[in-house]
């Protein structure tokens, strides 16, 4: 589960932000659905199930969900995709000199099997100049690494705790590392297990999304594969009132009719000898005929944008569900109506999971405390400085049974666009 998330100078983000999922315990409403508690004794606090994050466009919103995915993508890959000389892709705020010539910072807090772990680094273009890992078995803080560079002498120094196992081997994975790359993901590439639980939590459970147009419909397609699966994926759907009576799978073999009339020769026989003979499988869905009530088959072109981005969503929706994982999606409500934005954030909070959403969107009618803690509600807006503040709800202290939407409309809480005012007609 995602304890907290901080970065300081990347893209349009100069100051220290920092996203907290932790469940205030001022505010009382919707707890049981709404917010659970992790599997641990250590001090952790109550999370919450869902945030939502709003501001106008350009505020820094996709800058957060970017954020995240950096440094996903930095423990993953830094040690095995980069090779030596490559840039680090870091963006720091580019509007002041010191930003320009400063670090990026980043930093996660999260539960994995039940321990808590702070993990974080500072990297510029060239090279990563500081990275930590802090646990905390039954409770207690141990660093068990921490990697500085020493400008002085040109090199990183670490320090390891004893906590952190490995003996020699400890020395030969900081060789090991490159500067563009992480003491973390090394180690992991040289075999440290005891790593793995926290490097599992990057690689297995988050996962980060630029919007809904990022799934596509194969693992759903895949999943229906299994009639259980496929039941569930119906039910999921139709519980969204989209009235399906089933999904089948049917096998195609390609097709030239399949190509743009308007294309190359060249390239078009070039694409028709890769491509000869395979094999496809496509979604076809059922209705009932409102007659007869017999069935009467779609093919997937046959349905609304709304029907098969869900469709898409379907299956990672229920992989997120049944593997608690943090799902984190920038613009969620993009080509589903608001109504089924509604559904799947009931659907989560009443599921009883540990499962965590975090999304982006533009859709205000998703702030009814019907719905959504006061403190699951965050603003995003630039400063006077061109620089993006996150901020939550929370700060407005606002009473119980307000009227949230019509508040953010008014601009009580900020994080919506400055319209001037525009003269069409020219007088």
């Amino acid at each position: 589960m995602l304890i907290e998330f901080s970065v300081t100078n990347f893209r349009s983000i100069l100051e220290r932000q920092t996203l907290n999922m932790a469940a205030s315990t001022y505010f009382k409403e919707l707890e049981a659905p709404n917010t659970f508690m992790p599997n641990q004794n250590d001090g952790v606090p109550r999370l919450l199930r869902s945030t939502v994050l709003y501001g106008p466009n350009a505020s820094g919103k996709s800058t957060l969900i970017q954020a995240l995915k950096f440094v996903k993508w930095q423990v993953l890959n830094s040690q095995k995709e980069s090779q030596a000389g490559d840039a680090i892709d870091v963006a720091p705020f580019k509007l002041t000199a010191d930003s320009r010539a400063a670090d990026s910072e980043f930093e996660v807090t999260f539960v994995e099997q039940g321990e808590r772990y702070e993990y974080g680094f500072c990297c510029n273009r060239e090279r990563f100049t500081e990275e930590w890992l802090i646990a905390y078995p039954l409770g207690r803080a141990q660093k068990w690494f921490h990697r500085v560079f020493d400008a002085e002498v040109g090199k990183d120094a670490y320090k390891f705790s004893t906590s952190f196992l490995g003996g020699r081997q400890r020395q030969t994975w900081a060789a090991q590392t490159r500067q563009n790359a992480l003491f973390f993901s090394t180690a992991i590439q040289l075999n440290n297990e005891q790593l793995k639980p926290a490097f599992d939590w990057f690689k297995l459970r988050l996962q980060v999304f630029d919007s809904m147009r990022g799934f596509s419909p194969g693992y759903t397609v895949q999943r229906c594969g299994k009639n259980e699966d496929r039941k569930r994926v119906v039910e999921f759907m139709n519980s969204a009132d989209l009235s399906i009576a089933d999904i089948q799978l049917k096998e195609r073999v390609f097709s030239v009719d399949a190509l743009p009339k308007v294309m190359l020769a060249s390239i078009k026989d070039d694409f028709l000898k890769d491509m000869a003979g395979r094999k496809f499988i496509e979604p076809r869905f059922f209705h009932r005929d409102v007659d007869t009530q017999e069935s009467v088959e779609f093919e997937e072109e046959e349905e609304s944008d709304g029907t098969r981005a869900l469709f898409a969503f379907a299956g990672p929706w229920l992989d997120v569900i049944e593997n608690e994982r943090v799902l984190v999606v920038d613009e969620l409500d993009t080509s589903l109506h608001p109504l089924l934005v509604h559904h799947l954030v009931r659907r989560l909070h009443h599921d009883g999971t540990k499962a965590q959403l975090i999304f982006t969107t533009h859709d205000t009618t998703l702030l009814s405390q019907k719905l959504l803690r006061r403190d699951q509600v965050w603003f995003m807006e630039k400063n006077a400085k061109s620089a993006t503040r996150l901020y939550p709800l929370s700060d407005f202290s606002p009473r119980d049974n307000e009227a949230v939407e019509r508040g953010y409309l008014n601009g009580r809480y900020g994080g919506i666009p400055f319209l001037k005012d525009l003269d069409f007609y020219g007088v």
